[in-house]
């Protein structure tokens, strides 16, 4: 059995394509008319945290890009992860 190692980026990335898609399969339930507020409440909640985690997941990416730009103007190697 072969495993694949992923970096944070790609399983966070998965997860929240995952989280989103989860959402979108519930706009049916939560659009329409006479729906739970409950239901409603707790899909839109959860969609401000998606949003939150997605833009904490941009954050982190430009934090790393920022951090590797000036570990290379230093002249300090990039640490090889395989």
């Amino acid at each position: 059995m072969t495993t694949q190692a992923q970096s944070p980026s790609q399983s966070s990335g998965q997860h929240l394509a995952k989280a989103r898609q989860l959402l979108a399969d519930l706009e049916g339930i939560t659009d329409r008319p006479g729906g739970d507020p409950q239901i409603k409440a707790t899909a839109a909640a959860t969609h401000a945290i998606l949003v939150l985690a997605e833009q904490v997941a941009v954050v982190r990416v430009l934090m790393a890009a920022d951090a590797a730009q000036q570990k290379s103007a230093n002249g300090q190697p990039l640490a090889d992860r395989s």
